[in-house]
């Protein structure tokens, strides 16, 4: 289509060919009226993973090469956690440890108050069951001899995010355990890919002329002879408005002329 002197080709949103994205998204349940050996299992966790993470802190080191050949033995003997949670413990100090380097002023000392704990696929489980008190079921493996089950409630929303994780939709990756005002929660991290295009199928051409100030319109790549929708905008009224406002400028001219005059 050639509607004037000249042509703009643009892009469009319609996409052939993607590529992946990862999308993650944290759904967050409470553990709900645990016993009190669990709860005292979960505080006896914390306080050790706590102690971990001020310990790998010590060695003032962003490397998880270095950690790992310097501590990881180490940290075996002298704290009682599985060795996932002391691999996660290592991974959360450094990425303390790079927070507050890039965020620190110059008198700044890191003082670690709290922490979550962090647990990986290797060391807990999800589950759905014909559980009276509540379907979803979270065991995690605390030490070398210890696991618990906890029962996890979610609001509405959030329960539609953890059902499609269930179906796979979803995949589950960390659970973040966080003790807040002495009530315990699950931090469920879920993530998926989602396809994003890359290559555009469509063309959006432009055109301007003196009938119509601008014609687009979209063709598909494969089929150019075939548009796929067109849009005009007309030049007469703008055209009529132009006119308007000249004749305005020339009256007001020739009214300030005669005054002078």
């Amino acid at each position: 289509m050639n509607c004037g002197n000249f042509k703009i080709p643009l892009t469009s949103g319609l996409m052939g060919c993607s590529h992946g994205k990862d999308v993650q998204v944290t759904v967050v349940g409470k553990v709900f009226k645990p016993n009190r050996k669990k709860i005292l299992a979960l505080n006896r966790t914390l306080n050790e993973y706590f102690r971990l993470v001020k310990w790998y802190l010590n060695f003032n080191s962003t490397s998880k090469k270095f950690l790992h050949e310097n501590g990881y033995e180490s940290a075996k003997r002298l704290f009682n956690l599985n060795t996932a949670l002391i691999q996660t413990a290592r991974d959360k100090a450094i990425e303390i440890l790079k927070s507050f380097q890039k965020n620190k002023k110059d008198d700044s000392i890191l003082r670690l108050r709290r922490i979550s704990i962090r647990f990986d696929k290797r060391c807990y489980t999800f589950s759905k069951t014909t559980n009276v008190l509540t379907p979803y079921w979270l065991t995690l493996s605390l030490n070398r001899r210890e696991r618990i089950s906890l029962p996890i409630v979610f609001g509405e929303r959030r329960k539609q995010r953890i059902e499609e994780s269930l179906r796979g939709e979803w995949s589950f990756t960390t659970v973040e355990m966080v003790k807040r005002n002495g009530e315990w929660y699950a931090h469920f991290v879920l993530k998926k890919t989602v396809e994003l295009p890359d290559e555009p199928e469509t063309v959006i051409a432009i055109d301007r002329g003196e009938r119509n100030l601008a014609v687009a319109v979209a063709i598909l790549k494969d089929n150019p002879a075939k548009p796929m929708k067109g849009q005009f905008w007309r030049s007469e009224e703008i055209k009529r408005i132009r006119g308007l406002l000249q004749s305005h400028q020339e009256k007001t001219s020739k009214e300030k002329a005669s005054k002078k005059g």
